[in-house]
């Protein structure tokens, strides 16, 4: 016999989605009340009620006061998200160390952090800026999402370490941070960014192309990111040009660091802050606006996206996105927008933040169903 005190599935199921659109409210609008829940997202106000005391006695929500609502006798009562409701993490780890950022579950920022690259493996030196990230705030930590600059297996959830990479990553393992660690590439993060607050919202389809110390590509077909089979999908810096790859080609152009198997960020933005009045340095920014605008219009002609977005360090510098929009326009078989990204402050780890508030929202919702 089926005990009947136990919550239907379904019903399980109605309880939870209620509890996730009066928290996504809040997380949204902050401070609200039961009749503002109701009238905003047409849900019955003894669902709403029943949701509000539930998400209270779950800890999730708190009662901050009361007011008058402007009726004779009615007085409201306004809630907000609970303190330690709980808290999520982002970073990013690339060549200039580990960058974090701690948030409460509504996107306010609690701290930020900086940790220059070390003597340490990467995975102590990633662990530890998580811990000390962590260690901010009150409530559980609910997800933690870390941008690599590597390829991550979309299987294994492994960064793949590619032959000739400059990036330390290829020793991180997402089991030895922690668990439930959000591991991505940071094109992917990037493109998430422009995808859901950026230049990409209103796009059909489009794909995001880096240009830094490497180069990478993100493509999104709806709202459905293109990994590959094994997370490689993008990595255009090993296209064959004329023989040699993609990334080879443009350091035979002066613009790879002769330290490390990557491209000199500096070096292209010097050229392109001396292209207006320096001739060498105008063709050298043809040449290299033409190199990375012919692998752009090759996926152009394999996916045919409605917008490309250039970004990174180098690539939304407008010098560059005009020279490659050109290229592009030339050797792509139909019109495609090429346009400079959005989010240019990180927008790894502004993507790496929102696929973390997301989990950790989820989080939220799945513990008080638990409760």
């Amino acid at each position: 016999m089926s005990d009947p005190d136990r919550p239907l599935p379904r019903l399980a199921m109605l309880r939870a989605m209620t509890d996730r659109t009066v928290l996504d409210h809040v997380f949204v609008h902050g401070r609200t009340t039961r009749a503002e829940l109701a009238a905003t997202t047409g849900i019955s106000k003894p669902t709403i009620s029943e949701s509000v005391r539930r998400l209270e006695t779950a800890g999730a929500l708190r009662a901050t006061g009361t007011d008058q609502t402007g009726r004779r006798g009615r007085i409201a009562t306004f809630y907000e998200l609970a303190a330690n409701a709980g808290r999520v993490v982002a970073a990013e780890v690339n060549q200039q160390g580990v960058r974090t950022i701690t948030t409460d579950l509504t996107g306010t920022v609690l701290a930020t952090e900086r940790h220059p690259p070390g003597d340490r493996p990467v995975t102590t030196a990633v662990r530890d800026a998580v811990a000390a990230a962590g260690g901010v705030g009150s409530g559980p930590i609910r997800a933690i999402a870390i941008s690599v600059a590597n390829p991550v297996d979309p299987v294994t959830h492994e960064v793949v370490a590619l032959p000739g990479s400059p990036f330390p990553e290829g020793t991180l393992r997402a089991g030895e941070i922690g668990h439930d660690v959000l591991l991505d590439n940071d094109v992917n993060f990037s493109a998430l960014a422009e995808r859901r607050e950026g230049a990409a919202q209103e796009a059909k389809s489009f794909a995001y192309v880096y240009v830094g110390a490497g180069l990478g590509v993100s493509l999104y077909v709806g709202d459905q990111l293109v990994r590959g089979a094994h997370g490689l999908a993008g990595e255009i810096g090993y296209l064959d040009s004329s023989g040699s790859t993609l990334a080879s080609a443009l350091a035979d152009q002066g613009f790879g660091r002769s330290d490390a198997p990557s491209l000199d960020v500096d070096a292209i933005l010097t050229t392109l802050d001396q292209a207006a009045g320096d001739a060498v340095a105008a063709e050298r920014l043809r040449l290299l606006g033409a190199t990375l605008g012919r692998a752009v219009a090759a996926i152009c002609t394999i996916v045919d996206p409605d917008l490309v977005l250039l970004g990174g360090p180098a690539g939304s510098r407008p010098g560059l996105v005009a020279e490659i929009r050109q290229t592009v326009r030339a050797a792509a078989p139909g019109p495609v927008r090429v346009e400079a990204g959005a989010v240019t402050d990180s927008a790894a780890l502004r993507g790496a933040l929102l696929s973390a508030l997301d989990h950790g929202r989820d989080g939220l919702v799945k513990a008080v169903a638990e409760n």
